[in-house]
């Protein structure tokens, strides 16, 4: 197994059962395949290509997928028993990524690799790469590492994320220059700190969040200018609401956010605020999805639950704003994922043409990644309350 080798995993086209939709798996191996988080750049060569992560031959990898004839080409060599990441820049035609305390860049298209700094920062880097919108910086995040107390335990999903919201980490985020490899500290504070991303469209603005259980964190979604390092608090939360998985609109401007009260009982909102607090719109939202995503506030694709919650909505759904409230929800295919971790969390995104949605499920025991159409939203089927998937009828 090493850089530059093809796959051709056969793909699998179907029906969905609930939508009549065609739905296509791309990927078909012993082991798991699952695309970017879908606030993670990923897209290359005309938006015909993106990149993903797989585990293959006991090791996990970064790899290209170019949907005009379904070639997969490993562009990492890492080694990896885990889930590599990264964030594409298409400006610089690379991908970024972190080895140990290296920032790798790998050029898409010859797969050359450059060492473009070792950061000195106090731990080692575990967050995302994120390119600004100008290729000229790399940001990303560093948190003060569990102390050692010699007592052997198991990592899983989630599993120290209350711990780490309570220990109140040292955490530092930073900028490296992509030209002369020199980082910079633009933020720091005692707290667990997290969802790095760069507004696609302006250079200097970027967001991230405090992180933690949404109804113990006081302020959730904050900006910084990686230039003058001003923090500011993003939809500034001062009621009963929790609020989170913010991520940018396509114009690079707006951020898009769900949000729930605090003590879970009441409706949900969405919302969207330009990056300055400027133009806020909050309506409510009598839906549930794990996450949304969007490029502006028309159209919204979420995911509903996963496949064993009380009560299950395992679907991939769309939203549709008519003006005054949000429409929907359309039923756009039937994941029925585990969410067991995040290979398993669908993370919906539309492809940038809008014509597809791309997830990730397990619904096949391994996570593969999946293109659903999206099609003509009055002709979805309405996922009512008493709705019942059509291969569990009687």
């Amino acid at each position: 197994m090493s850089k530059g080798r093809v796959y051709e995993d056969p793909v699998f086209e179907y029906e969905d059962s609930c939508s009549g939709r065609k739905v296509i798996r791309l990927t078909d191996y012993l082991g798991h395949s699952n695309h970017f988080y879908f606030t993670d750049p990923c897209w290359f060569n005309n938006d015909r290509s993106f990149v993903f992560t797989s585990q293959r031959e006991n090791e996990g990898n970064m790899f290209r997928y170019d949907l005009d004839n379904h070639k997969i080409t490993q562009m990492t060599d890492l080694k990896s028993k885990g889930r590599p990441g990264g964030c594409v820049s298409e400006v610089n035609n690379a991908i970024y990524y972190f080895v140990g305390r290296q920032l790798i860049e790998l050029k898409i298209d010859s797969l050359e690799e450059r060492v473009v700094s070792e950061v000195g920062t106090p731990y080692s880097p575990g967050g995302r790469a994120n390119p600004t919108a100008d290729g000229k910086y790399v940001c990303s995040i560093v948190a003060e590492p569990f102390p050692d107390t010699g007592k052997k335990s198991i990592s899983y999903s989630y599993s120290s994320f209350v711990q780490n919201f309570e220990r109140k980490p040292h955490s530092q985020i930073f900028k490296v220059n992509l030209e002369n490899g020199d980082w910079d500290v633009i933020h720091e504070d005692h707290r667990s700190m997290g969802h790095i991303n760069t507004s696609p469209t302006q250079p200097e603005i970027m967001t991230f969040c405090h992180e933690g259980p949404w109804h113990w964190i006081d302020q959730r979604i904050w900006g910084l200018n990686i230039h003058t390092k001003e923090a500011w608090k993003i939809r500034e939360q001062q009621g009963d609401y929790s609020i989170g998985h913010e991520y940018w609109f396509a114009d690079g401007e707006r951020i898009g956010y769900h949000g729930r009260p605090r003590d879970n009982n009441g409706e949900h909102v969405f919302g969207h605020i330009k990056w300055n607090n400027e133009d806020h719109v909050e309506v409510r939202f009598p839906f549930h999805s794990t996450h949304f995503q969007s490029f502006d506030h028309t159209m919204m694709v979420g995911d509903g639950t996963n496949c064993f919650a009380s009560d299950a909505k395992p679907y991939i759904q769309l939203f549709r704003w008519d003006g005054e409230q949000y429409v929907g929800p359309k039923i756009l295919s039937y994941h029925r994922s585990t969410f067991n971790d995040q290979y398993a969390h669908c993370h919906p995104r539309f492809t940038p043409d809008g014509k597809y949605v791309l997830y990730s499920t397990d619904l096949t025991s391994y996570a593969n990644m999946y293109l659903v159409e999206v099609g003509e939203f009055d002709t979805l089927p309405d996922l009512t309350e008493d709705y019942v998937a059509p291969h569990q009828r009687r």
